[in-house]
Protein backbone atom coordinates (compact mmCIF):
# COMPACT_ATOMS: atom_id res chain seq x y z
CA UNK A 1 0.00 0.00 0.00
CA UNK A 2 1.50 3.34 -1.08
CA UNK A 3 0.58 6.62 0.53
CA UNK A 4 1.18 10.36 0.13
CA UNK A 5 3.52 12.04 2.62
CA UNK A 6 2.03 13.57 5.74
CA UNK A 7 4.21 16.23 7.37
CA UNK A 8 1.82 16.87 10.27
CA UNK A 9 4.21 15.60 12.94
CA UNK A 10 6.81 18.26 12.02
CA UNK A 11 4.93 20.84 14.07
CA UNK A 12 6.14 18.85 17.09
CA UNK A 13 9.38 17.70 15.52
CA UNK A 14 11.59 18.53 18.52
CA UNK A 15 9.45 16.29 20.73
CA UNK A 16 9.65 13.36 18.33
CA UNK A 17 13.40 13.74 17.94
CA UNK A 18 13.81 13.58 21.72
CA UNK A 19 11.56 10.53 21.97
CA UNK A 20 13.48 8.68 19.27
CA UNK A 21 16.79 9.41 21.01
CA UNK A 22 15.46 7.76 24.17
CA UNK A 23 15.51 4.43 22.33
CA UNK A 24 19.30 4.23 22.57
CA UNK A 25 19.54 4.57 26.35
CA UNK A 26 16.33 2.86 27.48
CA UNK A 27 15.98 -0.80 28.42
CA UNK A 28 13.01 -2.80 27.09
CA UNK A 29 10.94 -5.06 29.31
CA UNK A 30 12.38 -8.53 29.81
CA UNK A 31 9.77 -10.11 27.55
CA UNK A 32 10.32 -7.85 24.51
CA UNK A 33 13.63 -9.40 23.33
CA UNK A 34 12.04 -12.87 23.38
CA UNK A 35 8.99 -11.68 21.44
CA UNK A 36 11.21 -9.93 18.89
CA UNK A 37 13.42 -12.99 18.62
CA UNK A 38 10.38 -15.03 17.59
CA UNK A 39 9.38 -12.33 15.10
CA UNK A 40 12.83 -12.22 13.45
CA UNK A 41 12.93 -16.00 13.10
CA UNK A 42 9.95 -15.81 10.76
CA UNK A 43 10.43 -12.32 9.30
CA UNK A 44 14.12 -11.90 8.63
CA UNK A 45 13.68 -8.78 6.43
CA UNK A 46 16.96 -9.60 4.71
CA UNK A 47 18.96 -9.54 7.98
CA UNK A 48 17.69 -11.50 10.98
CA UNK A 49 19.78 -9.72 13.62
CA UNK A 50 18.81 -6.29 12.31
CA UNK A 51 15.15 -7.37 12.16
CA UNK A 52 15.26 -8.30 15.85
CA UNK A 53 16.96 -4.99 16.71
CA UNK A 54 14.31 -3.07 14.74
CA UNK A 55 11.53 -4.89 16.59
CA UNK A 56 13.03 -4.02 19.99
CA UNK A 57 13.47 -0.37 18.97
CA UNK A 58 9.86 -0.23 17.78
CA UNK A 59 8.58 -1.67 21.08
CA UNK A 60 10.44 1.04 23.04
CA UNK A 61 9.43 3.84 20.66
CA UNK A 62 5.78 2.76 20.77
CA UNK A 63 5.85 2.99 24.56
CA UNK A 64 7.18 6.56 24.41
CA UNK A 65 4.67 7.60 21.75
CA UNK A 66 1.70 6.27 23.72
CA UNK A 67 2.70 8.50 26.64
CA UNK A 68 2.90 11.65 24.49
CA UNK A 69 0.12 14.21 24.86
CA UNK A 70 -0.31 14.73 21.12
CA UNK A 71 -2.90 13.67 18.58
CA UNK A 72 -2.80 10.04 17.52
CA UNK A 73 -2.70 11.07 13.86
CA UNK A 74 0.63 12.82 14.41
CA UNK A 75 1.99 9.82 16.30
CA UNK A 76 1.01 7.51 13.46
CA UNK A 77 2.46 9.87 10.84
CA UNK A 78 5.75 9.94 12.72
CA UNK A 79 5.71 6.17 13.20
CA UNK A 80 5.09 5.72 9.48
CA UNK A 81 8.08 7.95 8.70
CA UNK A 82 10.22 6.10 11.24
CA UNK A 83 9.43 2.66 9.80
CA UNK A 84 10.01 3.83 6.23
CA UNK A 85 13.29 5.46 7.21
CA UNK A 86 14.55 2.43 9.13
CA UNK A 87 13.59 -0.08 6.46
CA UNK A 88 15.30 2.01 3.76
CA UNK A 89 18.66 1.03 5.30
CA UNK A 90 20.85 -1.07 3.00
CA UNK A 91 20.78 -4.20 5.20
CA UNK A 92 17.02 -4.65 4.83
CA UNK A 93 15.36 -6.15 1.77
CA UNK A 94 13.65 -3.56 -0.42
CA UNK A 95 10.40 -5.37 -1.19
CA UNK A 96 8.93 -5.51 2.31
CA UNK A 97 5.52 -4.00 2.97
CA UNK A 98 5.70 -1.51 5.83
CA UNK A 99 2.19 -2.46 6.85
CA UNK A 100 3.05 -6.19 6.97
CA UNK A 101 6.18 -5.57 9.05
CA UNK A 102 4.26 -3.38 11.51
CA UNK A 103 1.35 -5.81 11.88
CA UNK A 104 3.79 -8.73 12.15
CA UNK A 105 5.69 -7.11 15.05
CA UNK A 106 2.46 -6.18 16.84
CA UNK A 107 1.18 -9.76 16.60
CA UNK A 108 4.15 -10.90 18.73
CA UNK A 109 4.16 -7.91 21.10
CA UNK A 110 0.42 -8.09 21.87
CA UNK A 111 1.07 -10.78 24.48
CA UNK A 112 3.23 -8.32 26.44
CA UNK A 113 1.19 -6.59 29.16
CA UNK A 114 3.32 -3.44 28.79
CA UNK A 115 2.56 -3.08 25.09
CA UNK A 116 -0.24 -0.63 24.24
CA UNK A 117 -1.10 -0.54 20.52
CA UNK A 118 -1.55 2.75 18.68
CA UNK A 119 -3.63 1.05 15.98
CA UNK A 120 -1.95 2.95 13.15
CA UNK A 121 -2.31 2.23 9.46
CA UNK A 122 1.16 2.37 7.95
CA UNK A 123 2.22 2.28 4.31
CA UNK A 124 5.22 2.50 2.00
CA UNK A 125 6.16 6.07 1.14
CA UNK A 126 7.41 7.35 -2.19
CA UNK A 127 11.23 7.33 -2.08
CA UNK A 128 11.54 10.96 -3.21
CA UNK A 129 9.12 12.16 -0.52
CA UNK A 130 10.81 9.97 2.08
CA UNK A 131 14.14 11.54 1.18
CA UNK A 132 12.66 15.03 1.65
CA UNK A 133 11.41 14.05 5.10
CA UNK A 134 14.83 12.64 5.98
CA UNK A 135 16.44 15.94 5.02
CA UNK A 136 14.03 17.94 7.19
CA UNK A 137 14.37 15.54 10.10
CA UNK A 138 18.17 15.64 9.94
CA UNK A 139 18.20 19.45 9.72
CA UNK A 140 16.14 19.80 12.89
CA UNK A 141 18.13 17.09 14.65
CA UNK A 142 21.43 18.89 13.99
CA UNK A 143 19.98 22.29 14.86
CA UNK A 144 18.81 20.90 18.21
CA UNK A 145 22.27 19.48 18.81
CA UNK A 146 23.88 22.89 18.25
CA UNK A 147 21.25 24.65 20.36
CA UNK A 148 22.04 22.34 23.28
CA UNK A 149 25.77 23.05 22.93
CA UNK A 150 25.27 26.82 22.83
CA UNK A 151 22.66 26.87 25.58
CA UNK A 152 24.47 24.57 27.98
CA UNK A 153 26.19 25.80 31.13
CA UNK A 154 28.79 23.08 30.65
CA UNK A 155 31.99 23.78 28.77
CA UNK A 156 31.94 22.20 25.32
CA UNK A 157 34.63 22.24 22.70
CA UNK A 158 33.70 24.95 20.22
CA UNK A 159 34.78 22.66 17.37
CA UNK A 160 31.73 20.47 18.09
CA UNK A 161 29.69 23.04 16.16
CA UNK A 162 31.58 22.45 12.94
CA UNK A 163 30.21 19.05 11.89
CA UNK A 164 26.48 19.66 12.56
CA UNK A 165 26.54 23.18 11.06
CA UNK A 166 28.37 21.95 7.94
CA UNK A 167 25.83 19.13 7.62
CA UNK A 168 22.96 21.64 7.91
CA UNK A 169 24.56 23.81 5.22
CA UNK A 170 24.82 20.84 2.83
CA UNK A 171 21.37 19.39 3.50
CA UNK A 172 19.66 22.78 3.35
CA UNK A 173 21.24 23.35 -0.05
CA UNK A 174 20.07 19.91 -1.13
CA UNK A 175 16.56 20.71 0.08
CA UNK A 176 16.50 24.00 -1.82
CA UNK A 177 17.38 22.17 -5.04
CA UNK A 178 14.23 20.05 -4.55
CA UNK A 179 11.94 23.07 -4.18
CA UNK A 180 10.40 23.60 -7.59
CA UNK A 181 7.13 24.80 -6.09
CA UNK A 182 7.46 27.21 -3.16
CA UNK A 183 3.89 26.44 -2.11
CA UNK A 184 4.72 22.78 -1.60
CA UNK A 185 4.55 21.63 2.04
CA UNK A 186 8.18 20.53 2.07
CA UNK A 187 9.37 23.95 0.86
CA UNK A 188 7.31 25.78 3.47
CA UNK A 189 8.75 23.57 6.20
CA UNK A 190 12.25 24.20 4.84
CA UNK A 191 11.58 27.93 5.15
CA UNK A 192 10.36 27.38 8.72
CA UNK A 193 13.59 25.57 9.49
CA UNK A 194 15.61 28.51 8.19
CA UNK A 195 13.79 30.80 10.62
CA UNK A 196 14.60 28.44 13.51
CA UNK A 197 18.22 28.02 12.44
CA UNK A 198 18.78 31.78 12.29
CA UNK A 199 17.92 31.96 15.98
CA UNK A 200 21.29 30.31 16.58
CA UNK A 201 23.20 33.25 15.03
CA UNK A 202 22.99 35.65 18.01
CA UNK A 203 23.73 32.75 20.37
CA UNK A 204 26.93 31.98 18.46
CA UNK A 205 27.96 35.65 18.33
CA UNK A 206 27.43 35.96 22.07
CA UNK A 207 29.84 33.06 22.61
CA UNK A 208 32.55 34.95 20.71
CA UNK A 209 34.91 34.28 17.82
CA UNK A 210 36.12 31.03 19.38
CA UNK A 211 32.71 29.56 18.55
CA UNK A 212 31.72 31.55 15.46
CA UNK A 213 34.76 30.35 13.48
CA UNK A 214 33.45 26.77 13.76
CA UNK A 215 29.83 27.66 12.96
CA UNK A 216 28.56 27.69 9.39
CA UNK A 217 25.56 29.82 8.48
CA UNK A 218 23.00 28.78 5.88
CA UNK A 219 23.61 29.50 2.18
CA UNK A 220 23.07 33.20 1.52
CA UNK A 221 23.64 34.14 5.17
CA UNK A 222 27.38 33.45 5.32
CA UNK A 223 28.35 36.95 4.03
CA UNK A 224 26.58 38.69 6.90
CA UNK A 225 28.86 36.83 9.28
CA UNK A 226 31.97 38.27 7.66
CA UNK A 227 30.97 41.80 6.65
CA UNK A 228 32.24 43.66 9.72
CA UNK A 229 35.44 41.64 9.79
CA UNK A 230 35.94 42.13 6.07
CA UNK A 231 35.51 45.91 6.20
CA UNK A 232 37.82 46.31 9.18
CA UNK A 233 40.38 43.95 7.72
CA UNK A 234 40.32 45.73 4.37
CA UNK A 235 40.97 49.16 5.85
CA UNK A 236 43.74 47.92 8.14
CA UNK A 237 45.27 45.83 5.38
CA UNK A 238 45.34 48.70 2.89
CA UNK A 239 47.57 50.90 5.05
CA UNK A 240 50.78 48.82 4.77
CA UNK A 241 49.91 47.96 1.16
CA UNK A 242 49.77 51.63 0.18
CA UNK A 243 53.12 52.15 1.88
CA UNK A 244 54.70 49.42 -0.22
CA UNK A 245 53.09 50.74 -3.41
CA UNK A 246 54.33 54.26 -2.65
CA UNK A 247 57.95 53.24 -2.04
CA UNK A 248 58.71 50.39 -4.40
CA UNK A 249 56.45 50.45 -7.47
CA UNK A 250 56.12 52.54 -10.67
CA UNK A 251 52.84 53.77 -9.28
CA UNK A 252 54.78 55.09 -6.31
CA UNK A 253 57.16 56.99 -8.61
CA UNK A 254 54.19 58.66 -10.29
CA UNK A 255 52.68 59.50 -6.93
CA UNK A 256 55.99 60.89 -5.66
CA UNK A 257 56.48 63.03 -8.79
CA UNK A 258 52.91 64.32 -8.46
CA UNK A 259 53.52 65.01 -4.80
CA UNK A 260 56.78 66.82 -5.74
CA UNK A 261 54.98 69.04 -8.23
CA UNK A 262 52.30 69.73 -5.67
CA UNK A 263 54.90 70.60 -3.04
CA UNK A 264 56.73 72.92 -5.50
CA UNK A 265 53.45 74.62 -6.33
CA UNK A 266 52.76 75.08 -2.65
CA UNK A 267 56.31 76.43 -2.08
CA UNK A 268 56.02 78.82 -5.05
CA UNK A 269 52.66 79.99 -3.82
CA UNK A 270 54.11 80.58 -0.38
CA UNK A 271 57.05 82.55 -1.90
CA UNK A 272 54.71 84.66 -4.02
CA UNK A 273 52.54 85.41 -1.02
CA UNK A 274 55.63 86.44 0.96
CA UNK A 275 56.81 88.79 -1.83
CA UNK A 276 53.38 90.36 -2.09
CA UNK A 277 53.35 90.89 1.63
CA UNK A 278 56.79 92.63 1.52
CA UNK A 279 55.71 94.90 -1.35
CA UNK A 280 52.65 95.90 0.60
CA UNK A 281 54.80 96.77 3.59
CA UNK A 282 57.11 98.99 1.38
CA UNK A 283 54.12 100.86 -0.07
CA UNK A 284 52.60 101.50 3.34
CA UNK A 285 54.39 104.91 3.97
CA UNK A 286 53.40 106.20 0.51
CA UNK A 287 49.75 105.62 1.32
CA UNK A 288 50.11 107.66 4.48
CA UNK A 289 51.65 110.61 2.51
CA UNK A 290 48.66 110.76 0.17
CA UNK A 291 46.45 112.00 2.95
CA UNK A 292 43.18 110.98 4.30
CA UNK A 293 41.32 111.50 1.02
CA UNK A 294 44.06 110.12 -1.19
CA UNK A 295 44.72 113.64 -2.72
CA UNK A 296 48.27 114.65 -3.67
CA UNK A 297 49.44 118.28 -3.07
CA UNK A 298 52.02 120.13 -5.25
CA UNK A 299 54.36 122.53 -3.59
CA UNK A 300 54.40 126.14 -5.00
Amino acid sequence: MSCPPNYGFFKNIETYIKEEKKIVNSTPSTKVPDDCDKFSNLHRLGNQEKAKSLCISFAKLNQFLVALQTQNDDKCNFLNYWFNSELSQTWFSKNDSISDVYVGMESYLYTNDEYVPLNCELCNMNKVELNKMKILYNLHDKRNEMHDILNSQEIFEASKLHEPSAECFTNYNKGLSMCNNKEEKFCKLLENFKTEYRKLYPMVEKKGSGYSKFFQRLPGDEKSNMISTAVTGTVVGLIPLLGVLYKFTPMGQVLRSKMGILNNDISNNDEEMTNISLMEQENEPLRFKQGTYNIKYQSL
